[in-house]
C-alpha cells in the first residue's frame, strides 16, 4: 500500500517539476487585470482564470507557449501570448501584459492578367510587392497608434506613466533604472513594466550598463 502511494505521489508531483507562475496587467493603466483566462499547452494543457489577476502553473522541463486573454460581451478585448523555456525545476516569475488584438487583414486575391501580344506587362509583376507593402503599413501604423501627428495633440500619458516621466525630468533626463524606482517606491516588477511601456511608446531610451539600466528621455 506504501508503494502505491509514493508512485501516486510521483505521477502528480514529478521530482523536476517547476512552477511558473505570475500576473496580468492591463497594457492602458499597468494595472492588475483581474478574470483574464491564462492557457498553456501543457500535455494534457492547462487553463487558469486569474480571478484576483494572479496565475500559476506546475510543468516538467520544455518549450511552452503561455497565451492569456480577456473577454468582455463574448469578444476578445486583450490578448498575450508568450514563449518560455523550461530547462530545471524551480519557481519562475513571467508577468503578462495584455495588449488589443490586431486587426485580421485579409490579403486581396490577386486578379488574374491576360497576355496581349503588346510587349510584356511589367505592372502586372508589381502588383503582390505593393501589396505586401500596404499589408505591412497598416500593421505599423496599428501598432504606433500613439504616434503624435504634426498638428495633433498626443494621446494623454497614464497617470503612472506621466509620474515617472516627471521623475525624469527632474533629473536632467537621466536616470539609473535602480535609482527611479527609490524615488517613486515602485515594486521591481511594477518598475520594469512601466518602462517597457515607455520604451515602446517611444518616450524613453533603455541602455544595458553592468547589472542594471540607464533610462534616458528621448
Amino acid at each position: 500500500m506504501r508503494f502505491v502511494l509514493i508512485v501516486l505521489l510521483l505521477l502528480i508531483f514529478p521530482a523536476d517539476a517547476a512552477v511558473i507562475q505570475g500576473k496580468v496587467y492591463s497594457w492602458e493603466t499597468l494595472d492588475i487585470l483581474k478574470n483574464a483566462v491564462v492557457e498553456i499547452n501543457t500535455t494534457p494543457p492547462q487553463r487558469y482564470v486569474a480571478a484576483d489577476g494572479s496565475y500559476s502553473f506546475t510543468v516538467t522541463p520544455g518549450i511552452y507557449s503561455i497565451k492569456a486573454y480577456y473577454m468582455k460581451n463574448g469578444k476578445i478585448q486583450l490578448e498575450a501570448e508568450e514563449i518560455v523555456s523550461i530547462d530545471t525545476e524551480g519557481e519562475f516569475v513571467l508577468d503578462l501584459i495584455l495588449f488589443p488584438p490586431l486587426p485580421q487583414i485579409e490579403t486581396p486575391v490577386e486578379p488574374e492578367f491576360y497576355l496581349v501580344d503588346e510587349g510584356t506587362n511589367y505592372f502586372m509583376y508589381a502588383i503582390p510587392f505593393i501589396l505586401a507593402l500596404i499589408v505591412v503599413a497598416v500593421v505599423y501604423l496599428y501598432k504606433r497608434r500613439t504616434v503624435q501627428f504634426e498638428g495633433e495633440e498626443a494621446e494623454p500619458l497614464p497617470e503612472e506613466l506621466n509620474e515617472v516621466l516627471e521623475e525624469i525630468k527632474k533629473v536632467g533626463g537621466r536616470i539609473t533604472q535602480k535609482e527611479l524606482r527609490k524615488r517613486l517606491g515602485y515594486s521591481e516588477a511594477k518598475m520594469s513594466l512601466i518602462i517597457a511601456d515607455l520604451e515602446r511608446r517611444g518616450i524613453i531610451e533603455k541602455v544595458k550598463k553592468g547589472r542594471g539600466n540607464i533610462i534616458f528621455l528621448k
